[in-house]
Parts: C-alpha cells; sequence; structure tokens
C-alpha cells in the first residue's frame, strides 16, 4: 500500500507532502482539496537556487576555490533538521536517471572560494541545524571538499552531511592515493553514501534517492570499528 509523507515546516508554515509516482489519482485530488493547490520543489528543496559571486582574480590566486551550480537555505529532506545545501559541479558517474544531470558537466558552474561560501552557507539571516554538500560528486573535488569542511567549521558549523556517489569502503580505498578524501571523512558527522540506482528508486528514504544509499554516522562508525547508519 503507497505511503504518503508529510514534512510540516514550522518556521514556514506549510506542509511538504512527498510525490509518489503510486499515489492513485483521487489521492491526489483529496490532498488538493484539503491543503490547497500545491507548488511543485525538488526533494524539500526551496524553489530558488542562488547563484554564488565569482571568484576575483585575487580570490582565485590567494584561496582555495570549489566549482558550484548554487547553494540554498531551509532544506528539510538532505540531513537532520533544517540545512543550508551547497551544490557542487561535475559527476564522473553519471548515474543512470540522475535526477540533476545538469551537475554533470565539469565546465560548468561558478568558481567560489571557499571561505566566501562557507561565508553565504553560513548566512546569519537564516536559521540551520547545519550544511549539507551534495552534487554532482563532491568527492571529484576533493582539495575543495576539503577546505570548504575545515572553513566551516572554523566559521562554528556545528553538523556537516556530505553525500556521495561512491560507498564508504571505495572512498576508504580511494584515500589510499588521495590522504585528504580521509581527512573530509574525519571531519564530517555524515556520509550519505551509494551511486543512484534508478531500479530502486522506490526503495528511497528521507534523505536518500534510492534504496541502496546508506545514511552513515561516522562518528559512531569510528567508534565502533563497523558501519553505524544514522537513526
Amino acid at each position: 500500500m503507497p505511503e504518503i509523507t508529510f514534512i510540516v515546516d514550522e518556521l514556514q508554515d506549510a506542509i511538504l507532502v512527498e510525490d509518489n509516482q503510486d499515489y492513485r489519482l483521487d489521492a491526489t485530488h483529496h490532498l488538493r482539496s484539503v491543503l490547497g493547490e500545491g507548488q511543485e520543489i525538488g526533494c524539500a528543496r526551496p524553489l530558488e537556487i542562488i547563484k554564488p559571486p565569482i571568484a576575483s582574480p585575487e580570490e582565485t590566486a590567494e584561496r582555495t576555490s570549489v566549482r558550484i551550480a548554487g547553494y540554498y537555505h531551509n532544506s528539510l529532506t538532505e540531513g537532520p533538521g533544517r540545512r543550508s545545501s551547497v551544490l557542487f559541479q561535475f559527476c564522473p558517474l553519471k548515474c543512470k536517471g540522475c535526477y540533476v544531470p545538469q551537475l554533470h558537466d565539469k565546465k560548468s558552474g561558478t568558481s567560489v572560494s571557499v571561505k566566501r561560501l562557507a561565508e553565504l552557507l553560513l548566512d546569519s539571516e537564516y536559521k540551520r541545524d547545519g550544511v549539507t554538500i551534495l552534487g554532482g560528486e563532491p568527492f571529484a573535488q576533493t582539495d575543495g571538499l576539503f577546505a570548504l569542511v575545515k572553513e566551516l567549521r572554523k566559521q562554528g558549523c556545528p553538523h556537516i552531511v556530505c553525500y556521495s556517489g561512491y560507498t564508504l569502503k571505495a572512498l576508504i580505498e580511494k584515500s589510499a592515493k588521495q590522504p585528504l578524501i580521509s581527512a573530509v571523512l574525519n571531519e564530517i558527522d555524515i556520509l550519505i553514501d551509494g551511486a543512484y540506482i534508478e531500479s530502486l528508486a522506490g526503495g528511497a528514504g528521507l534523505w536518500t534517492g534510492s534504496g541502496n544509499q546508506r545514511v552513515i554516522d561516522l562518528a559512531a562508525t569510528k567508534q565502533q570499528n563497523q558501519i553505524v547508519l544514522y537513526s
């Protein structure tokens, strides 16, 4: 029997209804009669994805930069609580059926210094429980990813979630040649891992796109020396 997930956003006075293609048409009509006409958004993200200011030549020369498609605030389904999120540009995996194929191209997006990006993500005008980094594939820009995570911590970010199309095991294997991958894993709180698999989309959780992806509590995983899923 199909399930409907409701998310109550008390700050925005809104109710988010998770879409499900298995809904019967009469169920959709009933929701509209009770809640009113809806507004389609992607993954409980705000409609507006903010384009960052382009890094100046001075910033590019002096600071580490990352290439991103944009960022936004008030996301409710990309980690616990309310998140400010950033979309890293470029993904070498290019999963079939990917929801954001526009993030695959390495040459698209905007280069922005990690210091400026951290300031934008931690804008005091918005409430948040933490920052989420997704893409694209964040670990395809490992230097910039590590620099951003460190800068977020420096500026007081209490909680960081990072998505990756690679599994935790694959990332650990990659870290033998790219030590900064291990450094990133040691700094973030939650890793949501695994490639998007279109045939498993029906088994997706609140923060995942397909049923194979896992929400890993990295601190507990290190303590127990085995993978511990966040609950």
